[in-house]
Order: C-alpha cells, then structure tokens, then sequence
C-alpha cells in the first residue's frame, strides 16, 4: 500500500487530540449533503415518473385521421367535497395498448375508477347508471394512492374542439406535473449553494489544524502531490462514509416523505425509492465533491508550507468582487419572466455565485472595522479574527448567508391562498424548499461550531497562557460567529429580494404580509442557529485550549 495512503488511513482511524469531534462533524454534514442529494434525484424521477402514468389524459397530439379515440376532462366535479377527476373517453377504432392502469379500453357506458372512488361508489352509482364500475384502475395509472379519478366510456363526445389521442400510451407531460418539474428546477438552483456550502463546510472542518499536520509533512520532505493525496485518502474515506450514512438515512425515511401531499396527492414509495443508478452516483459524488473542497482549501499548504506554520497571515481579498454583484441582477431584469427556463436558472446561479464569492471579503472589511474602532477586548480579538482570517471566518455561516438569499428572492413570489391545485401545489414546493434549505443550514452551523473551535484552539491556548480570561476569549469567539451573520447575512436577504424583484420587473406576487413574516423568521431562525451553535462550540474549545 502507498505510504501516504496508509497514512491517511491511520489520520482517520486515529485523528489525534479534537480530531475524533471534527471528523464526526464532518461526517453528519455529508451525511446530510448524500441525503438531500438523494433526495432532489428520487424526487425529480417520482415527479417524471408520475407525469408519465397520467399525462395521456390531458394529451391533444393525435389527429382526427390517425386518432385510437377522444378525450374530455369534465371540470368542477366533487366527491364528499374532494376535487374529482372525471375523464370522458370515445374509441374511434381498437387498440392493443389500452390506457395506463386499465385492462382494456372502456366501451359506452363502462366506467373504471381509482381504488378510493370505489370505495365510496354509493353516491356516484346514480350519476353513472351501474351499481358498481367496470374495474378499479391499478397504481399504474394514478398520480397518487389517494387520488379521486373516473375514466368513462362514452359513445360520442360533444366537442367543438375534440382532444384526438394517437395513441393510448404516451410521454405527454401532465400539465401539473410539468409545472412541478419547472418549479423543481428553480428549487435545485436555489438550495444547490447552500448544499455546496455544506460540502465545504465537511471538508473544511478543523481546517488549521489540518494545515498545519500537512504543513509539518511538506517542510519534513514530502513532495506536493503526496500531502495532496494524503488528504484526499482521508476526506474521501470520510465522504463516502457519509455517503453511506445519508443513504440509509434517505431509505428509511422514504415511508414518511411518501407523505408530502405534492403534486396530485401523496406518493408512492415506489416513485421516490432510489433506482439502481442513484445509489453509485451518490457514492461517487459526495466523496468526490468533499475531496475538490478539501484540496481548495489546501492550495495554501502546498505552496506556502512555511506560511502556514507561522500563522503568517492570508493575502486580502479584493473589492473587485463587488463587480460580481451586477452580473444576477442585470441578467435577471433583462430576461424577465417570459425567458426561457436554462438562461433564467444561469443568472440565479451567478446571482447566488456572488454572494458566496463577495461574502469573505464583506467579512474582511467587517473585521477591519471592529478592531479598529474596538473598546475593549472582545470586540478587538473578534475583529482580529475577522480580519485576519475572512474566508475561515465565513465558511461556518456561508450555507446561513445563503439562505438569507433563496429566502430574500422567494419572497417576492409566494402564492396567494386560493383553492387551485397549482397554487396548493406551489405553497407546498415552498415550504419545502425552505425546509431543504434551513435543514443544510442547521447541519452546516452544526458541523462549523465543531470546527471553528478546534480551529481556534492554538491562538485560545495561546491567549490563555497570556493571562486572557477565558470568558473574554468564548466571548469573543461568539461575536466572531454573529458578527457575518448580520454584517453579511442581513444585506444579502436584500439582495436576494432584489434580484427577485429584478425578475418580475418590480412586481411583487405575494400577498399579504407573508413576505414580510418570511424575512423576519429567516433573521430569527438565524440567529438562533449561530447562538446554538456558539453555545455548542464552547466546550469544544475549552477542552481543546485547556493548558
């Protein structure tokens, strides 16, 4: 075996002092980045998989020459106050492939329902004329196990503008469903950032102290590319254990996200178990992702060995980053609602870019401002802080800036409180989203209070000799935590508002004051993340810099 990987080996088996609370942080995290990974897939397939058992009922491709028959979908029927599907179908000649879920295609007067319509068949059975239907549709044909659905045969349907079906089994998109997918695409854009926050965050946890290990090796003799293998050996090793972990983890909540009325009804667990191709990907992707962060953040170790172990400090970031904040906006504002999805999608993902790229330098700056307008100790060792370190600094909270983001540009667009299925179907999408979003949040905090304490350990230990309280130091510690949260966190949820305005062209689509709620709750659960997380961090750092 490679020295470097027996190594790297050895690094994760036995990490050392404060190495076992790191590597566990960063296992959670990426336990949760393979699960809502898994998640998003499963999702987005149940979604298109859905689409296709039920969109042949909305079809209108066929024509009147080559047409196997006719639809109608009657609109405004109930069943004990549910909204009922009702779909009206005339066979113009044979077909060999009946509609998905039933055995055969119906003839005048024959009806099949939807296991829940049979079970309350008594109150329809005068409407339809039989005391009980022609069959129940199987799960093949259903959107969802609960979903109230009548397929009628007919001998003529009266239309002036007849929906000609070409063939009974189709890959037309249910209109729905469709929508779905658009507003899918839209949630994965917003909540990739903060997902991939958390893989930095992962791969980013102790990241000093695993400098300086690597540091101590290249001035010992070891060439560049052997420290940069020994750590990929121990990040991926931590990544695909994590990987492992959040699979499971999905598996065995798939009985309970089956649940989430989106799209027509619940689910089947059928729909969003994983195929055969997620399982590898996921435990290809996360490993691998952990490990591009890791060596990111190791290009410093690499080229400046001798820095590292000085604690010389990083070189400033520039302002020219600002310029970034113009690209998401402008685009944004230019392509306008009526755009086509990929370009829309582009100019959210370089809006969001900037925010991550722009945040260490806010930081930065923040910092400078601290220590030099400072009265006293706390706020001067948190600037320094700040200062000195932006990007070790903002890596802890960059999945919470974000957020403030997704939350700042969504609130321009929450649906109203209407009855129609689209809209239900939206209010839905968002607040899950939210829940995606705010879940990466907790884990990424979580996971940057472990390493930000062990982070912190050498220069605690150090002011601890010096006679520093060690309340002044938790202290500051703290405000070094909260500090980027409002500093960065609340302009952002602007900036988020702002591009979303840029989108509609001024026009805000929320109704009421849930926007203003939604904004005020994303400070609040913000700010209670970085105090728990604080208060979770402080005894990590108390033993670490213990004497």
């Amino acid at each position: 075996m490679n020295p470097m990987t027996d190594l790297g080996l050895r690094f994760v088996r036995r990490p050392g002092p404060g190495g076992r609370a790191a590597n566990l942080a960063a296992l959670g995290a990426t336990a949760i980045v393979a699960l809502l990974l898994t998640f998003l897939i499963a999702g987005s397939l149940g979604l298109a998989q859905r689409s296709d058992r039920v969109g042949w009922r909305s079809t209108d491709e066929g024509t009147a020459d080559g047409a196997v028959g006719i639809l109608k979908e009657v609109r405004g029927k109930q069943l004990n106050g549910d909204p009922l599907t009702v779909i009206q179908l005339q066979s113009l000649k044979p077909s060999n492939q009946p509609p998905p879920g039933l055995d055969h295609v119906p003839a005048p007067g024959e009806v099949f329902v939807s296991p829940e319509v049979a079970k309350q068949w008594s109150g329809l059975k005068g409407e339809y004329g039989v005391d009980k239907p022609t069959g129940v549709i199987t799960d093949k044909g259903l959107a969802s196990p609960e979903e109230l659905v009548v397929v009628q045969g007919v001998a003529k349907i009266d239309s002036n503008y007849p929906n000609y079906v070409g063939s009974w089994v189709n890959d037309t998109k249910d209109d729905r469903v469709y929508a779905l997918l658009i507003a899918v695409a839209f949630g994965i854009i917003l909540v990739l950032f903060p997902l991939l926050s958390l893989v930095g965050q992962a791969a980013g946890v102790a990241a000093k102290r695993r400098e300086h290990r690597l540091a101590a090796l290249r001035l010992a003799g070891s060439t560049r590319a052997q420290v940069l293998w020994l750590s990929s050996v121990e990040q991926a090793v931590l990544g695909f254990a994590g990987a492992v972990v959040g699979l499971i983890g999905y598996v065995v909540l798939t009985p309970l996200i089956a649940l989430i009325p989106l799209g027509g009804g619940r689910w089947y667990v059928s729909d969003i178990t994983p195929n055969w191709w997620t399982v590898p990907l996921v435990l290809v992707a996360v490993p691998v992702l952990s490990v591009i962060s890791a060596l990111i953040g190791l290009g410093r170790v690499s080229i400046t060995p001798l820095g590292v172990v000085r604690g010389q400090t990083r070189k400033a970031t520039s302002a020219f980053r600002l310029v970034l904040l113009l690209i998401g906006p402008i685009m944004l504002a230019t392509l306008g609602m009526g755009a086509a999805i990929v370009p829309l999608l582009i100019a959210i993902g370089f809006g969001a870019l900037a925010v991550r790229i722009i945040g260490p330098w806010a930081v930065q700056m923040i910092g400078k401002i601290m220590a030099n307008t400072s009265n006293g100790p706390v706020p001067l060792l948190a600037g320094r802080r700040l200062a000195d370190d932006p990007k070790g600094a903002f890596r802890p909270v960059a999945a919470l800036v974000l957020s403030g983001f997704v939350t700042g540009f969504i609130s321009v667009f929450i649906p109203g409180g209407d009855s129609d299925p689209t809209t239900q179907d939206m209010r839905i999408g968002v607040a899950l989203l939210l829940g995606l979003v705010f879940l990466t949040v907790a884990a990424s905090t979580a996971a940057g209070a472990v390493g930000t304490a062990l982070d912190q350990a050498k220069p605690a230990k150090a002011l601890r000799r010096a006679g520093v309280p060690l309340s002044v130091i938790e202290r500051s510690a703290r405000l070094a935590a909260v500090t980027p949260v409002l500093g960065v966190g609340l302009p952002v949820v602007g900036f988020g508002a702002l591009c979303g305005l840029a989108l509609s062209g001024g026009q805000v689509f929320t109704q009421g004051n849930t926007g203003i709620l939604l904004l005020i709750g994303q400070v609040v659960v913000g700010l209670v993340l970085v105090a728990v997380a604080g208060t979770a961090g402080s005894p990590v750092l108390r033993k670490a810099s213990a004497n």
